[in-house]
């Protein structure tokens, strides 16, 4: 079989609308507690048959930011506030070429090996949110991932 038509049907539709957990490095506050923040990505691979390659897309962040977060140092006066986040998005995080398709299906647990892959580009990825500050306004604050499982 060809590597990119078995690597499509194998392992493209396990990463269809597959929620992923993300904490971040950050936290947010209020007056008396501190708060873990936490998203649901969602990806979708596509397949280029053109180009032989796969790549992976985050195409929906979702999530609350439970309390306010300080923009600079602890007392700065522009805040990030507490919001449900839903971003509708096409951020490209993973493109695999024919040779790694190779590699990953010749791995004894080939969807287990991707997966560790798709969680790496996330861990490494510089992903921007515009979220609303105290100030009637938005700000691009970066996410800095500090760990992703599946769910």
């Amino acid at each position: 079989m060809d590597i990119v038509k078995e690597f499509d049907s194998r392992i493209s539709p396990k990463f269809q609308t597959l929620p992923i957990k993300i904490s971040c490095f950050s936290t947010a506050k209020d007056d008396h507690t501190e708060y873990s923040i936490d998203f649901d990505f969602f990806t979708n691979t596509k397949i280029n048959t053109y180009t032989k390659e796969a790549i992976t897309y985050i195409t929906n962040i979702q999530g609350e930011i439970p309390g306010s977060i300080a923009i600079g140092h602890r007392d700065a006066e522009l805040l990030i506030v507490p919001q449900s986040v839903q971003i509708e998005c096409s951020y490209k995080l993973l493109s695999v070429d024919i040779n790694d398709m190779k590699q990953i299906l010749q791995h004894p647990q080939p969807i287990l090996h991707y997966s560790e892959w798709v969680i790496d580009a996330i861990k490494h990825a510089n992903i921007l949110v515009d979220l609303k500050t105290n100030k009637n306004s938005t700000t691009e604050w970066p996410l800095g991932i500090k760990s992703a499982v599946f769910l």
